[in-house]
This record gives structure tokens, sequence and C-alpha cells, in this order.
């Protein structure tokens, strides 16, 4: 008479992820602009040159000038709209923060359906979600005027659309893919990695589709490389300037008072310094020189907190530093996964493993970039900004594998979220 009902599972992702909305909700109304930022007087400067010309600036002419134009293009928009409406300099800013928001819940949105393809299983997607949903330095874009909003949102939606893309062999949601990519490109030159990505992926289909298939595949090809090819030579004719014979591709300095970095040896490379980065509960850029001068500590401290000083924060609120210290403590769960899941990389299918070709390229140039210009800032985690996705599955799918620590891993899983929640409560 009476049909059993079956028992309805929880979706912790999902519930994470309208977590994360609230927080950053809750932090862009509290700060909005105000706090947290990057070289943002250059960033509003570009914004500021785009609105009152509307054209391309020469890259030597401004720090942000070398960057690529699409997020200036818009934010101009957004500020040319409030200034029209009477809108004063300082909430014409705010109207950016908005657009920062609004990219951040894109991020998340397009994060969680992209890890829902990767894999069913619901631990993965919880862990998942809590990088992407409770990291702190993650949740500050979305109230940051610069171009790394953008490239958060548009990176999640090409991985989406390219692994969506690849899973029906190139067969749906190809053209999705190939704009949303050229987008990411046209927003951040060292999203390169996921063009790169997107093109393996698609010479694996090619190689293996069947003679029927395969024409399909190559005019698609062709097509990328068209593509490719006109937005590389038209990025190349931007930061090229011929008056002085000299690629901008950046304008940035490894003599920033009090930054500059110590030989870049082994020991940089290699040192880590766990032990001071948990007792001083941040990776201040001008802090402790053990954890700034380790590029591994400043990594992994960076990751959660940025290189801020937050001993206003600290100094008011008693327990807030322990919560701090418990985020750094209990996320080497994150680094635990991550070496879990490259000594499984053997048994990984394709996919799986061409991941790790954005991460590799994002690292590459990041690595470029330091040797470039060795200043601490210049070693920051925020430049993986196109690879958070990516991480945030490698660190969940590590963890899975390890089903042998399953109990004490939920225990130290809950403990993290706990203090990374009295963290944003404090």
């Amino acid at each position: 008479m009476f049909k059993t009902m079956e028992k309805k599972e929880i979706n912790f992702a999902l519930i994470l992820l309208l977590i994360g909305v609230v927080i950053r909700a809750l932090y862009q109304e509290k700060y909005n602009i105000m706090l947290f930022q990057h070289d943002w007087h250059g960033h509003i400067e570009m914004i500021k040159y785009f609105a009152h010309t509307w054209s391309i600036p020469l890259p030597n002419k401004g720090l942000e000038f070398p960057q690529q134009p699409l997020y200036y293009y818009i934010t101009a928009g957004i500020y040319s709209f409030a200034t029209s409406y009477g809108f004063n300099d300082a909430k014409s800013l705010e109207m950016i923060g908005y657009f920062s928001f609004l990219c951040s819940v894109i991020f998340l949105i397009y994060g969680y359906k992209f890890i829902n393809l990767l894999t069913n299983n619901r631990e993965v997607k919880t862990i998942a979600m809590v990088f992407l949903a409770l990291t702190p330095s993650l949740v500050y874009l979305s109230a940051r005027i610069n171009n790394d909003a953008l490239v958060m949102a548009l990176s999640s939606i090409s991985f989406y659309y390219i692994v969506k893309s690849y899973q029906s062999q190139f067969k749906d949601f190809f053209y999705r893919s190939l704009l949303f990519v050229t987008l990411l490109f046209l927003t951040k030159i060292s999203t390169l990695g996921v063009e790169i990505f997107f093109f393996i992926l698609m010479l694996i289909v090619y190689k293996e589709a069947k003679t029927t298939d395969s024409a399909s595949i190559q005019k698609k090809l062709y097509l990328f490389g068209l593509v490719g090819v006109f937005i590389a030579s038209y990025t190349l004719w931007r930061v090229y300037l011929p008056v002085d014979g000299s690629f901008h591709m950046v304008n940035s300095s490894g003599h920033y008072p009090g930054q500059t970095l110590p030989p870049l040896d082994l020991s940089y490379f290699l040192s880590v310094h766990f032990k001071d980065l948990v007792e001083m509960g941040q990776s201040y850029v001008f802090g402790k020189d053990s954890i700034r001068h380790s590029f591994i500590t400043y990594q992994y401290g960076t990751m959660f907190f940025g290189e801020f000083d937050y001993a206003f924060f600290t100094n008011k609120i008693s327990w807030l530093k322990t919560s701090m210290q418990g985020v750094l403590l209990f996320g080497m769960l994150f680094i635990l996964g991550f070496i879990s899941y490259i000594f499984k990389l053997y048994q990984a299918s394709i996919l799986q493993k061409v991941l790790f070709v954005p991460l590799f390229i994002n690292f590459i140039l990041i690595l470029k970039f330091m040797l470039d210009y060795p200043s601490v800032c210049n070693t920051d985690f925020r430049y993986f900004v196109s690879s958070f996705v990516i991480f945030a599955y490698l660190f969940a799918q590590g963890l899975a594998y390890l089903t042998w620590l399953k109990k004490p891993l939920n225990v130290l899983l809950s403990l993290l979220v706990l203090s990374e929640l009295l963290f944003f409560i404090g």
C-alpha cells in the first residue's frame, strides 16, 4: 500500500556553492573594493583611459597598459554608464566591484558544473567546492578591481565547455568552447595554457576519430588555428613597440622597495618553513623572510590568505589568528591530495593526464615572470587564477583515492571548513 521512499542524499557540494555565494555577497556588502587589492591604481588608470578614449593605449605608457583589453572595455563601459547617470568617481568604481562579484558567482557555478563533468563521486565534488567556495583568497577576487576577476569566470566556463565538447568528440559545444577560450585569452595573456589544453584534446580526438568523423574534426582544427593565429598576431602587435624595439608583455620591476628576492638558488625553491608560516598565520609580502623568501612556503600561504597583513584584524579579534592558523594547518589536506593524485596519475584517463598541461604551462609562465622580475609579490599564488578549477579537482580526487584514511580525512576536512567559516565570521 505504501511505497518505500528512497533516502535522498544531501548535495553538500551545492550547499557549499550557495554558502560561497552568501560569503561573497556579505564580503561585497561590507568591503566592496576597499580591501585586499593589487595594483588597483594601475587598473583604474587603464579603465579610465578606455572610458575616455575607447582606444588601445601604447603598452609602455602605464603600469597595466600591456594587458589584454577585454576586461578594460567591459569595466570602462560600466564606469562610463555610472558616471553618465550622475554617480561620482568612487561610486562608479564601486560598480566595477559588483561586476567582479558577478564574475565570482559565475566562477562558482561553472566550477561546480566542471567538477560534475569529471566525476560522479560526491566526496570529490564536496572537497573541490570547499576549495572553490571557502578559500579566502578566492573570495577576495569577488570585489577586486583586477582583470583576474574576469579570468576567473571565463576560465571556469572555458574548461567546462572544452571538457563537455571533448566528451562528445567535439560534435557539440565546440563553438562555445572556441568563443570562451578566445575571450579568455583576450583578457590575459597568461591563460595560454587553456588554449593549448583545448588544442591537445582536439588532436587526441582527431587521431582517434573514424574516417567519417575526421573531416569534421579537421575543419574545426583549421578554424581553431585561424582564430588562434589572429588573436596571437593581434596580441604581439599590441605588446611590441617598434619605436624602441622591445616587447612590453608587462611593466614590472624586480626592485620594489623591501620586496627584492635573494638569489634564486635551490634553497629558495626547495626550502619549506611551514612551522613559521603557521606561527605567523599569514604570508605577508613584507613579513618574515623565512616565509616570503621560500617559494613553496609563500605559495602555500598566499593560496589561502594572499600576501596581506592582518594585524589590524587580529588585534581587534583575539581568536581570528587562531582560525587562520587552523586554515593553514588543516589546509595541508589539499597538498596531501595533490601528492596522492600525482602517484595515481599512471592509472588516470587521458583527460585526467592532460589536465596537468594548463597547470604546468601556468607554472612555467609564473616561473619565467618571477625570474625576469624577482620580487616577492610576483610569486603570489593568485597568478594561478586560470587554473583554480583544475587545482580544486586535483586536490579532491587525490584525497578520494585515500579510501583507507576516509574517516580521519572527513574529520580534518570538517575542521578546515569550520576554521574558514570562523575566519569569515571574524
